[in-house]
């Protein structure tokens, strides 16, 4: 019995692939006009209730799977006893397909290949759904480059369709984790045993493990270490190496802890890496360009069986598998257990701290060890660039190919710069020590606004934003406002001589005097004295005159002639004689003013002298 159609809306147009659990056909969505890939479970699978079951459920949450590095799920159903997945139709070719025209990639190329299938499978990780089946037939690549996982759940459903059978190991051999051959439950981290496989492959062109048989291949996983890709493909760097090995570890705590984690180390070591070509160059060289379209009179058919044929034959050729596998297990396990705890094969880790990043890592390689970089720490000791701590410690023995963890030093952490202006020194001390900075170099300076013995400015300033931990920041304390000279005022009147002293923040301080030179109201003196340097603030007394002395004038009637201008001249009066006539006594017998008529110093008093 054939179809061209199924479920009345998807037109079969060809095969395009086959596998262990079904084949692939592309086909023509009628209803939502798009291609799609047709996935066709084999009867024998179908035929299982509890696969169907499960095959369900694991498509629901496949469905729930949106990222642009997986393959989408729109749909499943069942026609004639046969169950199909519909999916989105990727226009490209597998790697297998790419491998097998161009042979190994080189380190650029399976890089990029690489990082794309981390990105999706820590997306399905963190939903909660294990690949369980990574290899190279389940990954596509179009035409641009991208790269996408195909068959997230159906390994789960065929995988616990098969655990009922006791010792039935799932999956493909070549790719399987220890732990999935010795029957445990598989998780995130078998994922990345089964990519680093795939990784190990892509980079060399042949698969770390061979075999005559399966068995033999899965003995391979249980007992040996994957070896380092440069000893099959000499110019592989020790950082994919390292980055391969920390991925095929046989116990899984060994591995990276995430997708995450594990793509974060490869974008560390693609930056090394020499170009290459355009991985969506060599798609068309595998598989070359597909038609636009084709009509139905290209459709494909789709055969579905009436029945099964030699079911018995095949149930007891699998119960002799089944026994040759339980006995190839429990060897393994032995020769394993043999490997791991009775032959040594151990390194001790060397004194890093530090050392330059690149040059512990180096060393670390060199010992044949895995290293991984951790997240970056700052730190006052150490500089910047070199490792800060080592995880396990120095001279910690290890196994070769065990995981080392270095952390490299941020320098010192970034701390936000105080503004420290107007502050004492005790306070600005105070302040940068409670951030974890240092007060630097004191220097004084005068200034005309902030007071004496407080901060006038700081470098670096906080318009520099932050400066590193542990750093000094020089400041410069006030001395008050700058000296100034004092300027000449005497013979200025008193407003002028106080409205110059207050231009220059001198404070004018008046002492009056009588003055026979000077008029009354004009500075007779100063102190301190013109073009003297004093502070800002410095008082400055002036001497203005009250102008001569008034006084009663005293009589020097009846004086002789020389004692009378002898007591004028005492008096600060200008004695002028004039002779009487007729007079011969000699003396004073009038003067004037008369006595007790109020002068001034410097007035003329007349004598008269007979």
């Amino acid at each position: 019995m054939t179809l061209t159609t199924l479920d009345g809306r998807y037109h079969v147009v060809e095969r395009v692939a086959s596998g262990g659990m079904g084949e692939v056909y592309r086909a023509h969505d009628a209803v939502l006009a798009r291609e799609v890939a047709i996935k066709v479970l084999h009867r024998s699978l179908a035929g299982d209730p509890g696969f169907v079951e499960r095959f369900r459920r694991e498509a629901r949450a496949a469905a729930g799977l949106t990222h642009p590095n997986i393959v989408a799920v729109y749909d499943w159903g069942a026609v004639e006893g046969i169950y199909f997945m519909i999916m989105q139709f990727v226009r490209g070719a597998s790697l297998r397909e790419i491998l097998n025209a161009n042979g190994r990639l080189e380190p650029a190329q399976a890089a990029d290949v690489l990082l794309q299938v981390l990105s999706a499978l820590e997306h399905a990780h963190r939903q909660g759904i294990v690949h369980r089946d990574m290899k190279p037939e389940n990954v596509i690549v179009d035409h641009e480059g991208r790269a996408l996982v195909a068959d997230f759940g159906l390994a789960r459903a065929y995988a616990d369709a098969r655990a009922t059978q006791v010792g039935t190991v799932t999956g493909t051999a070549q790719y399987l984790a220890p732990e999935q051959i010795r029957g445990e439950p598989a998780d995130p981290r078998s994922d990345l045993y089964s990519l680093g496989i795939l990784a190990y492959e892509v980079l060399t062109g042949r698969l770390p493990f061979s075999g005559e048989t399966a068995m033999a291949i899965a003995y391979k996983h249980l007992s040996e270490r994957v070896p380092p890709p440069s000893k099959a493909a000499p110019g592989i760097s020790k950082g994919l190496d390292g980055w391969v090995l920390s991925a095929t570890e046989r116990d899984r705590e060994l591995r990276p802890e995430s997708a995450a984690e594990m793509r974060r180390d490869l974008q560390n070591e693609e930056r090394s890496l020499p170009p290459a070509r355009p991985i969506g160059e060599l798609v068309e060289a595998a598989r070359g360009p597909l038609p636009d379209g084709q009509g139905p009179e290209h459709a494909e058919t789709i055969t579905i069986p009436r029945k099964e044929k030699k079911r018995e034959e095949r149930r007891r050729t699998g119960r002799r598998v089944l026994g040759a596998l339980v006995a190839i297990l429990a060897l393994a396990g032995a020769a394993w257990a043999a490997w791991t705890f009775a032959i040594p094969h151990s390194v001790t880790v060397p004194q890093l701290v530090g050392t330059p990043v690149d040059e512990a890592r180096a060393r670390l390689i060199d010992l044949g060890l895995t290293v991984r970089m951790g997240e970056g720490e700052f730190s006052l000791d150490v500089r910047a660039g070199h490792v800060v701590s080592v995880d396990p410690v120095a001279d910690t023995e290890l196994e070769e190919g065990a995981k080392v963890t270095l952390v490299s030093s941020l320098g010192p952490r970034p701390i936000e710069i105080p503004r420290l202006t107007g502050m004492t020194r005790k306070k600005a001390d105070e302040t940068l020590g409670s951030v974890g900075l240092l007060l630097g170099e004191v220097r004084r300076e005068f200034h005309e606004t902030i007071r004496e013995g407080r901060v006038t400015r700081q470098k670096p300033a906080p318009s520099k934003g932050t400066a590193p931990e542990g750093s000094e920041i020089d400041v410069w304390m006030s001395k008050g406002p700058p000296p100034v000279e004092v300027p000449t005022v005497t013979d200025l009147s008193e407003g002028a001589a106080l409205t110059a002293l207050t231009a220059l923040d001198l404070e004018g301080r008046i002492r009056r005097e009588f003055s026979n030179r000077i008029d009354e109201g004009y500075v007779i003196s100063q102190e301190p004295k013109a073009e003297d340097v004093v502070d800002q603030g410095t008082g400055v007394t002036i001497v203005v005159s009250k102008g001569p002395e008034a006084f009663p004038v005293d009589t020097y009637i009846g004086l002789s002639e020389a004692a009378a201008v002898a007591a004028v001249e005492a008096d600060g009066l200008v004695p002028r004689v004039q002779q009487v006539p007729s007079g011969v006594s000699g003396t004073v017998v009038g003067q004037s003013p008369e006595p007790g008529t109020t002068v001034r110093a410097g007035d003329t008093i007349t004598i008269f002298v007979a």
